[in-house]
């Protein structure tokens, strides 16, 4: 399956990532960036809570140059404060360069407890 898509600007600033999550969830998360082979691994940021009082908002990257097809990888554990039937969890992804929006994307699906979810967007400069 191909990878979403998020075009950068190559004269803006290092786009950023914040992840969200809604529907009264707690999670724990890590995010790391890929080359554009999807190997080679470099911790974007690891063992994140969204329940802490630390922005959940990370800079990928060290020059935008080097960007170009490389791949975003977010997983994140995340789990409901009580256990009732029919709740569902959000797992939100905003892409931003220079304070502007670029992409936003969501994740959602049934959750009994916990569940373990992830999402991919592959970086083109433009």
């Amino acid at each position: 399956m191909a990878h979403k898509r998020v075009s950068i600007k190559k004269g803006g600033g290092l786009p950023q990532v914040e992840l969200r999550f809604g529907n009264a969830l707690f999670a724990k998360y890590d995010i790391f960036l890929f080359d554009r082979n999807g190997t080679n691994p470099q911790p974007v940021t690891t063992n994140q809570l969204n329940s802490d009082d630390e922005p959940d908002i990370f800079t990928v990257g060290a020059a935008v140059a080097t960007l170009d097809q490389q791949i975003l990888f977010w997983q994140a554990a995340i789990s409901v404060f009580d256990n009732q039937p029919g709740q569902t969890y959000l797992m939100r992804a905003i892409i931003t360069q220079d304070g502007q929006q670029l992409a936003v994307f969501d994740k959602r699906g049934p959750i009994t407890n916990t569940v373990i979810d992830q999402d991919t967007v592959r970086f083109v400069l433009e």
